[in-house]
């Protein structure tokens, strides 16, 4: 059984109440965007914390957040530019792209 901790709860709520998760869907959904138009490619959760200077954890939850609401995906494997392991690359859908 997995437990989440109160300070964890109060900490969702929190991001939510105040805007701040809403804001860094945008810039994560920017952002993943120009990568791949420029680049054709999809990026790693570490690439994405390099280029917003957000911490793992917030752009972990905020891509779990964009791929639930189908405006991101997990495609092909590659291997991370900045962890050097195998990753599965996170891309706009086809249909937001």
């Amino acid at each position: 059984m997995k437990l989440v901790t109160e300070t964890s709860k109060q900490a969702y709520k929190e991001i939510h109440q105040e805007g701040i998760a809403s804001s860094q869907k945008q810039n994560i959904m920017t952002t993943v965007n120009e990568y791949y138009y420029v680049n054709g490619l999809g990026m790693s959760l570490r690439e994405i914390c390099a280029l917003t200077n957000y911490e793992i954890n917030a752009v972990s939850g905020r891509v779990n957040d964009l791929k639930k609401d189908g405006k991101l995906e997990t495609t092909y494997k590659k291997k991370c530019p900045v962890s050097k392991r195998l990753i599965n690359a996170i891309e706009p859908t086809r249909s937001e792209s």
